[in-house]
């Protein structure tokens, strides 16, 4: 009885222990370019990239706590596979409460040759 009221209490407990992640993509365009094979060369702007370039995808990542550089570095990876140079206009968003929530958004985009 006692070994059954604990599988009870870890399934309870389990979603409420373990980190919840989602990521999300809006394609701006039909013709995707070939995915990036190291997601870590995709470049982050907070602005317009420096050079000349074209929207792909608004990617949006969300996850439970507070961790930017991980939130960051998996913006980086939905972009890659989306065949992004960059990401600019970074946005950040963060919500305190009962379950504390970081959001981070960007536009992917393909550098103009």
């Amino acid at each position: 009885m006692v070994l059954l009221s604990l599988r009870v209490a870890i399934l309870v407990l389990l979603p409420f222990l373990s980190g919840c992640t989602s990521s999300t993509r809006m394609l701006m365009t039909a013709e995707l370019p070939p995915h990036q094979t190291n997601y870590k060369k995709v470049a982050v702007f907070f602005q317009t990239p420096p050079r000349k370039s074209r929207p792909i995808a608004l990617i949006s990542v969300a996850r439970d706590g507070a961790n930017a550089t991980w939130a960051v570095e998996l913006l980086k990876m939905e972009a890659a596979e989306v065949g992004a140079d960059a990401i600019s206009n970074l946005e950040m968003n963060y919500t305190t409460g009962i379950f504390p929530t970081l959001r981070v958004q960007g536009l992917a985009v393909k550098y103009a040759e």
